[in-house]
């Protein structure tokens, strides 16, 4: 009995041993720079000691934060909208109205637009004039903030609803207006800005829901998007929307891969472009099929001109 014991042991021992390797350790990394303030283009030594499998590094620069690894929305930057309208023809007024919404079913239709809830934010906006019967000269609207807007995770949309009363003649009718820019824009807090849509770039789809005589026309050539009315004769009522929109959604940022499996490592070199105080951050893992063991080392720097 003991030497069956015995030769069970000598089986289930390696088995054990095994089971205990596949899981992966805690990496014993760690890293250190020499002092923590250099200059614009020196090369930055990282000493690095102890194991790990992988290790990546997060240079702190835009794009490059580890704090904004999981990040898919950022409401850092202001969001701005510049818009251009001219006027023509016609006598009616408040035919053209700037519409927003955050609920649209993505439905281009007159019911689909009556199941959402559609904001007037005309009056934010600075739009052209002209006298009865005129043709008045383009009006920018210059950049307007409009970042209290958007829905965390939803898309938003913008609308051009055009309506008009029924009127005895053209002369005494609705007015023709154009829309010869639309630029959707985020401004970052460093000053860059995004191009999130144009005129031409915003999927327009024209919707009818009064007089289907009357309708948007949206085209590649300037002015890009306009409305014509064919007839005054009867009331009409002519939608022009944008496709879904996410003005806050950004791409996580990502680390460099420095080290892999089977490469070994001393130390990393990185030069800095420009100036500022900088999160550095290295991520090192051990890693199997059993499992990820991780750690997350930070140093803070300061990179003078």
């Amino acid at each position: 009995m003991k030497l069956l014991k015995y030769v069970f042991a000598l089986f289930i021992l390696p088995g054990m041993i095994s089971c205990k390797k596949q899981t992966p350790e805690n990496p014993t990394f760690n890293v250190q720079t020499a002092q923590q303030e250099y200059k614009v283009g020196d090369s930055i030594l990282f000493s690095i000691s102890g194991y790990a499998d992988n290790i990546s590094f997060y240079s702190g620069e835009a794009g490059k934060e580890y704090r904004y690894k999981d990040r898919i929305e950022s409401t850092d930057s202001k969001l701005n909208l510049n818009i251009s309208t001219q006027v023509l023809y016609g006598a009616q007024s408040n035919n053209l109205h700037l519409m927003y919404s955050t609920d649209f079913g993505n439905l281009y239709t007159p019911e689909g637009i009556k199941a959402a809830t559609w904001t007037d934010i005309t009056s934010k906006f600075t739009l052209s004039t002209a006298a009865a019967g005129a043709v008045g000269a383009v009006a920018s609207s210059g950049d307007i903030d409009i970042s209290d807007l958007p829905v965390s995770g939803k898309p938003i949309y913008f609308a051009w609803k055009y309506t008009n009363e029924a009127s005895i003649s053209a002369a005494v009718g609705a007015r023709t207006w154009r829309i010869p820019v639309f630029n959707l824009s985020n401004k970052t807090p460093s000053g860059s800005l995004a191009s999130i849509a144009s005129v031409t770039t915003a999927g327009w789809l024209a919707v009818d829901v009064e007089n289907p005589v009357n309708k948007w026309t949206i085209q590649s050539t300037t002015p890009f998007l306009f409305f014509t009315p064919a007839s005054t004769l009867l009331p009409s009522e002519d939608w022009a929307i944008t496709r879904a929109l996410f003005p806050n959604a950004v791409t996580p940022d990502v680390g460099t891969g420095i080290k892999d499996y089977l490469k070994k490592m001393n130390n990393y070199k990185y030069a800095y472009k420009s100036p500022g105080t900088y999160t550095i951050t290295f991520v090192a893992n051990n890693v199997n099929n059993k499992g990820l063991k991780e750690v997350v080392k930070e140093l803070n720097i300061t990179i003078k001109p």
